[in-house]
This record gives C-alpha cells, structure tokens and sequence, in this order.
C-alpha cells in the first residue's frame, strides 16, 4: 500500500497574490482556484502523498518584464506580497515549494529550470495533477512538460483559471490532445 501511496503528486502552480484579483497581473477570477486546491492539498497531504506549489519568483529587473524588453508588466518579484502566495491556500511543512523565472527567462513551466522532475521521479511518482494560474500560460506549459517527462497527467479543469477565456479553452484542449487527462478535482479526488 505505500509503494501505491507515492505514485501520486499534486502541483500547485503559481497561486499567488500578484495573479489574482488585485494583483499586478490579475488572471479574472483566479482567486476561485482556491478552495479546491485546499480540498486536494488536504487529501493529499492526509494520504501522504507529496504535494508541490509553484512560484514566479522574478529579479527585480528581468527581460521577463516589459519594462526591460519583455512581454509582461512587473510582477511576483522576489520576497514582494505580490510574489507571496495567496493567504487562503493552504500552507504545510510538508508542501514543497518550487521557484522558477529566477533569470531572464520567461519559465512558465514548472519543470523550465526546476528539479521538479528529478524530486518527482525520486519519490517514485508517475502521476501528476495540476491546477492553479494561469490555464493558457503556466498551467498547460507544466501540464505538458509533465507529459514530456513520462508522467500521467490530470489537468484539473475546475481548479484553474485562464488570462484570457478563448485561450484558456484552447489551452484544455491543447492539453486533452497531448495526453493529458481533463477532470473535475471534486469528481476525482478520492481514491480515483
């Protein structure tokens, strides 16, 4: 049964102030991603499966921004409340926290320049459910790296949110095509 146990992990990917409602880079109602990654974090960390949260956590100046040639108004710059994740999701010692775009690149991924992989497939893990901000940006990138490494993936429709609606529905099936499996966490959090 413990060997079962670890085959799971749950990624959280970038819910933090400056992408939700009132941030530099508010994503429409992304504050809603919230309380069912808390259900899943819970199950989760109650099963003793490992769960991982994403961070942007940007320099400063980085040609990620605009400012410095980039695409993208500042944003989550490193040890800011915009960077902070949101205060209602749920925080535990035992969540692993994952900080990516720490350079000039722009690393919507949370595999893109992390060791996410590597600490996945060293707790034995070989499926992968991801929820958080944004659907069409960071979200399907990590959804289909993890798919790129070898792992199953769950994409969690109703636990993300999307920059812009169209793109975000283009994002799931972009997703649903690669492999990757489009479900509801409410349906399919316990024992699925």
């Amino acid at each position: 049964m413990e060997s079962e146990a670890k085959k799971r992990a749950l990624v959280v990917v970038d819910v933090q102030n400056d992408f939700c409602p009132g941030g530099s880079l508010a994503v429409a109602h992304g504050d809603e991603v919230v309380p069912p990654l808390n259900k899943l974090i819970s199950e989760f960390l109650e099963r003793g499966e490992p769960v991982f949260r994403t961070r942007d956590w940007h320099p400063a100046s980085t040609k990620h921004f605009s400012d410095f040639g980039g695409s993208w108004p500042i944003h989550c710059v490193q040890n800011t409340k915009g960077a902070e994740f949101h205060p209602d999701l749920i925080d535990d010692i035992h969540i692993r926290t994952i900080s990516k775009g720490l350079g000039d690149e722009d690393c919507y991924s949370a595999f893109d320049g992390t060791d996410l992989g590597l600490q996945l497939r060293r707790l034995g893990v070989n499926e992968v459910w991801v929820g958080g901000l944004a659907t069409d940006y960071c979200v399907k990138h990590t959804v289909l790296d993890g798919l790129k490494e070898g792992f199953a993936v769950k994409a969690l429709e109703d636990a993300m949110r999307p920059v812009e609606p169209g793109d975000g529905e283009r994002a799931v099936e972009e997703m649903r095509a690669a492999g990757a499996e489009v479900v509801s966490s409410f349906k399919r959090a316990v024992g699925k």
